[in-house]
């Protein structure tokens, strides 16, 4: 028997799935998906920064735009702590394509572009 405290939604369900794979203690259908995920392929959203060369923004926030597998993280981090944003971006501009070959991007989360 596993347990898990589903992160999909604000109620952070305490659930149990048991040998059989049936799921208990959700209070939605979403918790009882989460489950059956974390036992075949958990998956995981990432936000982080990375550098910049502005002073003024030594460095902007990103995200993934979809979730990556959890077991790569790890790589993911490792790779985004050797990115370098060399011009001035937008919210939502893509900064790594594809990355770790999983089909999802690295996006920034804020504005870059200031009128001074």
């Amino acid at each position: 028997m596993k347990e898990f405290v589903c992160i999909v939604c604000p109620n952070s369900c305490k659930l149990t799935i048991d040998d059989n794979g049936n799921v208990s203690g959700n209070k939605c259908k979403r918790g009882e998906k989460f489950a059956r995920d974390e036992m075949t392929c958990p998956m995981r959203s990432v936000c982080t920064t990375v550098a910049t060369v502005f002073e003024d923004v030594p460095v902007v926030s990103v995200r993934t735009n979809g979730e990556i597998p959890k077991e790569k993280m790890f790589d993911l981090m490792e790779l985004l702590n050797k990115v370098v944003v060399k011009e001035r971006l937008t919210r939502g501009s893509v900064v790594v394509q594809n990355v770790l070959d999983t089909g999802v991007d690295i996006i920034t989360t804020s504005d870059m572009t200031f009128d001074y």
